[in-house]
Parts: structure tokens; sequence; C-alpha cells
């Protein structure tokens, strides 16, 4: 009897075994599963990300590139104003009247939603370094952890100025004289 017991449990396992190794199908699994999965880290849109028209060279300038000349101080200025002196900062600011009212909305749309972003980033920072933020200064910290990253910003900006044209006027005379035109005979 223990022989015909232990033979029907081989014979029902090998006969199960193909059914589990089949997994369950992807209907049945658990939907918060698939969302918890491993995201790959997102393109950021902004400068690093080449769109019609970013690169442009003017003339009499050798180097073609973004014009970013301290976009992030720009937006980071405009995040940190209160809203009703974001609309007259953005008043005084001649590209702005050329924009479209769709594009006026969108833009203090997408300062707003930079806003948010950054003070999550700062209040995240607070948290990271065990900093005594409460309630009450949050708005404080907000704006002096960013007023001292533009300043950072402004400082970097001022001490790598020099070096980069220098960089820039060595590669330009490389490249030109790799590529000096053909004299004509």
């Amino acid at each position: 009897m223990k022989d015909r017991v232990f033979f029907g449990l081989v014979v029902w396992g090998l006969w199960m075994s193909p059914l589990v190794a089949q997994g369950v199908p992807d209907k049945e699994q658990n939907p918060r599963e698939k969302s918890e999965k491993e995201r790959p880290p997102r393109i950021p849109d902004g400068p690093f990300v080449p769109k019609k028209g970013m690169f442009s060279r003017e003339k009499g300038e050798f180097w073609a590139g973004p014009q970013d000349q301290g976009r992030f101080i720009q937006i980071m200025t405009l995040a940190l104003l209160p809203q009703d002196q974001l609309n007259a900062k953005l008043q005084e600011w001649p590209m702005y009247q050329d924009f479209s009212e769709d594009q006026k909305t969108r833009l203090v749309e997408r300062v707003g939603e930079f806003r948010i972003q950054s003070r999550k980033e700062a209040l995240k920072v607070a948290k990271d370094f065990h900093l005594s933020v409460t309630p009450e200064n949050e708005d404080a910290f907000v704006r002096d952890y960013w007023s001292e990253r533009v300043a950072t910003e402004k400082a970097i900006r001022e001490q790598l100025s020099p070096m980069k044209k220098k960089l820039e006027a060595e590669a330009k005379g490389r490249l030109e004289k790799q590529y000096k035109p053909k004299e004509a005979k």
C-alpha cells in the first residue's frame, strides 16, 4: 500500500511539474508588483536634451551651443518669488512679451511645478542632514537653501568663465590649425 501511495505521489508530481514551471500568467499577477519594479532614470528635459533652435551661433562666434547662460539661476530666482511677484517679474522679461497666452500660462505652470519640486528637494536635504526644520520655518529654509545654491552657482560660473574662454580659444586654435583652408594657386 505504501508503495502505491508513493508511486501515485511521484506520478502526480511529475505530471504537475510542467504546470508549475510555467508560472503565473501576467493577468493573474499582482499589479502592485509591476509598479514596484526598478525603472530606468528619466532623461531630463532641459539643456542636455537638444531641441530645435537650441544650438545657435552668433556671427563671429566659433562655438555653437545651447543658450543656457544661467538658466538654472533665472528659473530658481523665479521659483523663489511669491506668486504675486512672479507675474510682475515675468512682465519685465522681453522674451515673455513675445509669448502667446498659452505659452505664458504654461510657463507659469512650469515655474509652479519647479517650485514644488525644488521645495521637495530642499526639504529632503534637510531631512538627510538631520537639520531642525519645523513647519513654521520650512518656507524660510527652502528660500535660504536655494539662495545659497544660486550664489554658489554664480560663483562657480564666475571662476570657471576665464578657464572656459581659454580652453575654447585653445581648441579653436587646434581646429583651425588642423583644418586650415587650402590656399588657392
